[in-house]
């Protein structure tokens, strides 16, 4: 009766004890995995913004090569210029002014984690307000 008592306690600790094991090695498992995609999220997101803060950057240099002709045709058309070019021209800036604003919102929105979609919504919606304003400027200029 003895040996099967200890034959019986040997074969549970060794049970227990594989089943520990492998307790073990799941939780080792998913901890791992839960890192390596809390990671593979970051770099995905790291690079998703990456690409808005270029297309971001190229949109700043067409605002900051529009604005810099407004400023020039400003110079140019002096303190009594056509009230019909002015009031053509004050459009333009206000045109200017709503781009520059939609820039730091589209920078907010990208340094906030907004969706890839959102931010290329807006970053067409202010491509199209360059672009009228470069047409009003191109009317003037003529």
């Amino acid at each position: 009766m003895k040996k099967s008592r200890l034959k019986l306690f040997k074969t549970t600790s060794l049970t227990i004890s594989l089943l520990g094991i492998i307790l073990i090695l799941l939780t080792v498992g998913v901890i791992g995995y839960v890192a390596v995609a809390g990671l593979t999220d970051s770099v995905s997101s790291t690079v998703n913004s990456g690409s808005a803060y270029d297309q971001l950057d190229q949109v700043k240099a067409q605002y900051n090569d529009i604005n810099k002709k407004y400023t020039d045709l400003d110079k140019k058309l002096g303190t009594s210029p056509d009230p019909s070019v002015k009031t053509t021209f004050n459009t333009g800036k206000v045109i200017l002014n709503e781009v520059g604003e939609s820039l730091s919102s589209i920078q907010n929105d990208i340094s906030n984690g907004k969706s890839e979609s959102d931010i290329q919504t807006k970053l067409n919606q202010t491509k199209s307000k360059i672009g009228e304003a470069n047409d009003i400027y191109n009317q003037i200029a003529k």
